[in-house]
């Protein structure tokens, strides 16, 4: 039994044993075939880049040197280089307009070479390698194309535009300053252009943009000063403290006359970080306010006792502001303090509301007032239906009432030489005495019932030592006063209670 047992065993042990030398003949096969493999793979890739290999940005898995310098130089059969500035401002510049060649650089050789000796596998360690190209070209042309372009000589639609500073300005619609941004522009610097496109060039890039490129960053002209800078927002601020008000003036009834924010900035200039008033802008301002309410040397035309309209020279009559006073007045209206929560709530809105708070009334001074402010008409500022004609060519007086001869009289006017004429003009009553005692170089008289019309003596008065009896209209050339309106006496008594204080009176 036992005899019967060690044969099944060594028939078993047979059977294993050659089945193991079978699996060691598939084994030495495989790797047999495996090494074969190996080696002719290696040497396949002996003269070839390793898989996975690109350079200079082409992919050369599998190919000779002289296969991969042909496939990268066919990439730059053709080239451009699109170069893109501001404002779609664009350039493109192919390889005929600068005869512009490519060829593989030496390095290509090194980078082969260090491939196959850092290792046996024909796999490439990295994905890609840098070489640089051998790029050539004539750089007289690019200069000259690139002077010549829209980059740097601009066209009709697209103009080169310099930097231009951010800056303070007076907001016309907004009534106050601001900060007018800053102009960019797209004024190039030429060195600096041509030195990027070299290196695009030479890197045999498809596209350069020089806007928002940090590469780029001085190649374009910048402004000089920026609306971030603080003194500037210092200069908005303390220029807006001092010019926003508005300054309210109640002429007359219905007639307003306003000093606004925009007037004001033209009184105003800033240096060093300080406001200072033109002195000289703001009395020229204040004599053209006056100015336009002033009548007092307005020539007027009247309609005459006859119906015919007669012109009549300046005098004393009308509205006249007083300078002085008014200038004063406004200094004193700039230099009032505003708080600064009015003045930042109406930078924050322009309402009404805002306005009226930075708004000063003031009262008009005046020297001299009108019966009436007619702005379509300044020199008709006279009551047109009551007044007092003095016609000197007649030698009487006439009082218009209702528009009307009220009352007339015979007058004795001045002597006709000089000091003693009578001035002719529109002048206003300016006062009526009872009596009153005439002073001049060579008299004194005391007369009743005497009204002035000038500062200066001339006046209606009763002149009892002229000679009524024989009265003309040429008298005064023999009998004429020192420049009064002599009259009879109960003519005097007539005029005197028939006439008004501020009356215009038109001699002529």
């Amino acid at each position: 039994m036992l005899e019967e047992m060690d044969e099944m065993e060594k028939e078993e042990l047979e059977v294993v044993s050659g089945k193991g030398k079978i699996v060691i003949i598939v084994v030495g096969i495989i790797l047999a075939a495996l090494a074969v493999f190996l080696i002719s793979f290696c040497m396949y890739y002996r003269n070839r880049w390793y898989m996975g290999t690109t350079i200079a940005g082409v992919e050369v898995s599998g190919k000779t040197m002289e296969e991969s310098k042909k496939d990268v130089l066919e990439q730059f059969k053709g080239y451009s280089l699109v170069i893109k500035g501001r404002d779609d401002k664009t350039v493109t510049i192919t390889d005929t307009d600068i005869n512009l060649e490519v060829n593989v650089g030496e390095d290509w050789d090194e980078t082969f070479s260090s491939q196959h000796e850092d290792s046996f596998v024909p796999l490439a360690k990295s994905d890609s390698y840098e070489s640089a190209l051998q790029v050539t070209y004539d750089e007289n042309a690019l200069t000259k194309l690139l002077e010549e372009s829209v980059l740097i000589k601009g066209s009709g639609d697209s103009p080169v535009v310099k930097p231009v500073s951010a800056k303070v300005v007076f907001d016309k619609k907004k009534n106050f300053y601001v900060c007018k941004q800053e102009v960019q522009g797209n004024h190039l610097k030429k060195d600096f252009l041509l030195n990027a496109v070299k290196e695009s060039l030479e890197q045999c890039e498809s596209e350069l943009s020089l806007d928002n490129n940090p590469a780029y960053a001085q190649i374009y002209d910048t402004p000089k000063v920026t609306s971030e800078d603080q003194a500037l927002k210092e200069e908005v601020t303390k220029r807006n403290k001092v010019i926003l008000r508005f300054v309210t003036w109640n002429m007359t009834k219905g007639v307003k006359e306003k000093l606004t924010p925009k007037t004001i900035a033209g009184f105003i200039s800033y240096k060093n970080g300080k406001v200072k008033y033109k002195n000289k802008a703001i009395e020229k301002w204040v004599k053209k306010f006056c100015g336009k309410y002033e009548t007092v040397t307005k020539t007027r035309t009247f309609k005459s006792h006859t119906g015919k309209k007669v012109k009549v020279n300046p005098g004393d009559y009308g509205w006249q502001m007083d300078y002085e006073k008014t200038l004063t007045q406004v200094k004193k209206a700039l230099k009032k303090k505003i708080d600064s929560k009015y003045i930042n709530a109406y930078i924050k809105e322009q309402s009404a509301a805002n306005k009226k708070a930075i708004t000063l009334l003031r009262t008009p001074t005046w020297l001299n007032k009108g019966y009436q402010w007619n702005s379509k008409k300044p020199s008709e500022d006279w009551d047109t239906k009551n007044f007092v004609e003095v016609s000197l060519a007649e030698q009487k007086v006439y009082v218009i009432r209702n528009g009307k001869v009220k009352f007339s009289c015979r007058c004795i006017s001045g002597l006709p030489v000089p000091g003693r004429q009578t001035r002719t003009g529109a002048f206003y009553l300016k006062e009526h005495l009872p009596s009153h005692t005439m002073v001049g170089a060579d008299y004194r008289t005391f007369v009743h019932w005497w009204v002035r019309i000038t500062w200066t003596g001339t006046g209606f008065h009763p002149a009892t030592w002229q000679p009524w009896g024989s009265w003309s209209p040429t008298l005064y050339r023999s009998r004429g006063s020192h420049g009064c309106i002599n009259l009879a006496p109960s003519d005097a008594v007539t005029i005197y209670n028939l006439t008004k204080y501020y009356e215009m009176v038109f001699i002529h």
